[in-house]
């Protein structure tokens, strides 16, 4: 994600401490971070989704997705970030086939 930056994320008090969900793409990954807590007296975490585009969220099939839980803080932020630049660099062939076709094998 050589285009995209951590900034990118934002941060957890102006942002995430709000309750707010980033939703984002990059060259056919989309990608979702959000807080996240279990129950109510369990400790949140930072959890990011990334699936292929074309669809949102919660229209994607969830063997699509691949989810991972974060420390909720700016150092989990920055572990997201790379969590994403590695899926992207991992997953490259499936995001630039989203990205060239994203409806192949929709219809």
């Amino acid at each position: 994600m050589a285009v995209n930056q951590r900034k990118s994320l934002y941060d957890i008090k102006s942002f995430y401490n709000k309750k707010a969900v980033l939703k984002a793409s990059f060259q056919g990954m989309r990608y979702q971070v959000q807080q996240y807590q279990e129950a109510e007296d369990g400790d949140a975490v930072l959890r990011a989704t990334v699936w292929p585009e074309p669809f949102c969220f919660e229209k994607t099939p969830q063997e699509e997705k691949k989810t991972e839980d974060f420390p909720y803080s700016e150092e989990g932020l920055d572990q997201v970030y790379g969590w994403l630049c590695h899926e992207y660099e991992e997953g490259q062939e499936r995001w630039q086939q989203a990205w060239k076709d994203p409806y192949l094998g929709v219809f």
